[in-house]
């Protein structure tokens, strides 16, 4: 707010200017004082409310905020309409009493202030909700406005047809200063200009609402009010102008211009109108097109029938088909502002179907576009736990909402949503229903995640594998194929001196046994590096021992194998748990200070569970050297997992591996 001092004068002013004229009014009629009486209602009625709808909403402008030129103009059309009020009732009683002197006559021209409440909505449109015109064009519009408003006033003030019809249409009454000039003719072809300022008005209103289709942020929960406040006009302006209505019609529009001003200006965030916005446009639209049923059907009827039977035919039709074409409406206006939140069921139900079409990877992807275009959203996203993206669509926009995407009770990542534009969030239907979404999307994510995880342990895999067989090759061709090479050389120079030379033949032979068992050697150690020989002499627990045994030797610490009876276990399970048992020893004697270390296989239907704990010391939790990430590594290859850190005894590591299922 942008509250001064002289706003707050200026608002007791205004107040207090409204209250003289409501109060001389009022005693004026309560007294049973002759007023301009209108064919259909006492013409009382409109200045009355004008003058305190439009005084006190502009006394509250002011003083809030006279920065914006709308309280001013409110309070200006209400002083204006206090004026007539104080000087047309006792002009028009001096005419009746037969004494229509000058100073009567001017007082009946006091009746073109009428018009100055018509033309300030015209202005307000114009500049609402910023106070300055939102184009070029809407400032062309107000300059003809404000010429054919002053036109139109001086007009009615000089020439004799505002008071002839005060007067109500009494012969004899002209002007004093401009009657039977070209001055007062003039002046009274001025006034044929206020139907323009009337249509200049509309338009102004029409383009209140094109403004807020097209506006953002606070902007757009400004116009939606002023908005509504347009279409009641725009509803209530044709059966008025035919005379379908009371005059009482015009006293509503006044009501209802001034609340769909000041709220939104100074507490358009405590009201929603979106309902009443949506229900405007639905009832307008089933006005519309009752009327032109009704106007079909009567016309198809008197073809038949008389037209005292055709209309009232047509008109039984028209209200049976009400109802159902008011849901028909409602539901194409709420698909038109909020696209499928109106049935979330048929929503969910759809998306549901577009993640079961799209294969693989691609489904997150047109998940997204099509969260976005059945909630008329401008940005949705799916993101890992880390806030990794992995699909999006359309551009971010705050404010952003976040629901969190879960599979089996564990947090997977998060459906993110940017509110429709021009909106300030989310409400409480959009938030369950995105929360619905993103229930149906936490196993898609989860799913991704795992084929992804495959393919990445695919990958290594067969990286892992051409490593092998290129260090198997390098292995058999710089050791073992020179070996053997040598070999064969030797003892054909054995050979070559068997007869000639024989100490020479013997040492040839000798070197080449030599050359045989070192060759044997490096194959032997080949082999051992693809699975350790031991597991097939002893099994796991007794190659675990083995092991345990030559890794000890010299250290305090000391190991014990607890295994039951083991089944049959798949060679990639031996191998990984074997390897991943002999780190964890490695490390308990190298870093732990330990004295006792414990080894535990235990092995259900399903997997191969190997603990192993220690005694030692352990200040936090472990960093992720190779040792570690070794054997996570291969947990992770067979689908398993692997926790090393501390606990509560000391160090502990937990190896799990999925067992294949036995037919």
């Amino acid at each position: 707010m942008h509250r001064t001092r002289d706003g707050s004068r200026w608002a007791a002013a205004t107040l207090t200017a409204a209250l003289i004229g409501v109060g001389f009014l009022l005693w004026w009629v309560t007294a049973g004082r002759p007023l301009p009486d209108s064919a259909r209602s006492p013409v009382w009625v409109e200045p009355l409310v004008t003058m305190i709808a439009y005084g006190v909403a502009g006394a509250l402008l002011i003083d809030r905020r006279p920065d914006l030129p709308f309280g001013w103009l409110l309070a200006g059309a209400a002083v204006l309409v206090v004026v007539q009020v104080l000087i047309l009732p006792p002009a028009y009683a001096a005419v009746l009493d037969g004494d229509p002197g000058a100073w009567a006559r001017w007082g009946l021209t006091a009746g073109t202030f009428t018009f100055a409440p018509v033309a300030v909505q015209g202005l307000v449109n114009i500049r609402f909700p910023s106070g300055r015109p939102a184009s070029r064009w809407g400032a062309i519009l107000e300059k003809t406005i404000i010429t054919c408003t002053v036109l139109v006033m001086v007009g009615g003030l000089l020439g004799s047809t505002t008071l002839r019809d005060v007067a109500g249409g009494a012969t004899g009454l002209s002007h004093p200063l401009t009657g039977g000039t070209a001055v007062g003719r003039i002046a009274d072809a001025a006034i044929v200009l206020a139907p323009v300022v009337v249509v200049l008005g509309l338009i102004a209103g029409i383009g209140v609402v094109v403004r807020f289709a097209r506006a953002e942020g606070i902007a757009r929960q400004q116009l939606k009010w002023r908005a509504v406040g347009v279409i009641v006009a725009l509803v209530l302006f044709p059966p008025a102008v035919t005379g379908q209505l009371p005059a009482l019609s015009n006293t509503v529009d006044a009501v209802v211009f001034v609340l769909t001003l000041v709220i939104p200006v100074l507490r358009y965030r405590l009201w929603s109108i979106d309902t009443i916005l949506r229900r405007s446009l639905v009832y307008g639209a089933i006005t519309a097109a009752l009327v032109i049923g009704f106007a079909v059907l009567t016309g198809l009827a008197t073809r038949v029938v008389s037209r005292q039977v055709a209309a009232p035919i047509a008109a039984v039709v028209v209200a049976l088909s009400f109802v159902q074409l008011r849901d028909r409406t409602q539901r194409l206006v709420d698909r038109l502002f909020y696209g499928g939140r109106q049935d979330p069921y048929r929503t969910l139900r759809d998306l549901g179907q577009r993640l079961n079409a799209v294969p693989g990877g691609d489904a997150l992807g047109s998940f997204g576009h099509a969260v976005a275009s059945a909630l008329r959203l401008p940005y949705v996203a799916v993101e890992r736990a880390d806030g990794t993206p992995v699909a999006s669509y359309g551009t971010p926009v705050e404010p952003l909402e976040r629901r969190p995407l879960t599979y089996e009770g564990r947090l997977e990542g998060f459906l993110v949503a940017s509110a429709r534009r021009g909106e300030e969030g989310f409400d409480d239907r959009d938030r369950s229903l995105l929360s619905d979404i993103a229930g149906q999307l936490g196993p898609a994510l989860h799913t991704r995640t795992l084929t992804a995880e495959l393919l990445r342990s695919q990958q290594r895999l067969v990286a892992a594998r051409e490593e092998e067989r290129r260090r198997l090759r390098r292995e058999l061709h710089d050791g073992l194929g020179p070996a053997l090479t040598a070999i064969g050389l030797t003892l054909d120079a054995a050979r070559a001196r068997l007869e000639t030379d024989p100490p020479a033949a013997d040492h040839h032979i000798v070197t080449a046994r030599e050359a045989a068992a070192q060759a044997l050697a490096d194959l032997r150690k080949v082999v051992h590096g693809l699975r350790p020989p031991a597991l097939d002499d002893l099994g796991l627990a007794g190659a675990l021992r083995s092991q345990a045994d030559r890794l000890t030797a010299g250290s305090p610490l000391r190991v014990t194998i607890e295994a039951g009876e083991l089944p049959d276990l798949p060679a990639a399970v031996e191998v990984a748990a074997y390897r991943t048992a002999v780190e964890a020893i490695t490390n308990a004697v190298r870093h732990s200070g330990g004295r006792q270390c414990r080894v535990h296989l235990d092995a259900s239907v399903r997997e191969l569970v190997l603990r192993v704990d220690d005694d030692g010391t352990s200040a936090g939790p472990w960093p992720p050297g190779v040792g570690v990430t070794a054997m996570r590594e291969r947990a992770a290859e067979l689908g398993g997992s692997c926790q090393a850190g501390p606990s509560p005894g000391g160090g502990a590591v937990t190896a799990r591996f999925p067992l294949p299922e036995t037919p």
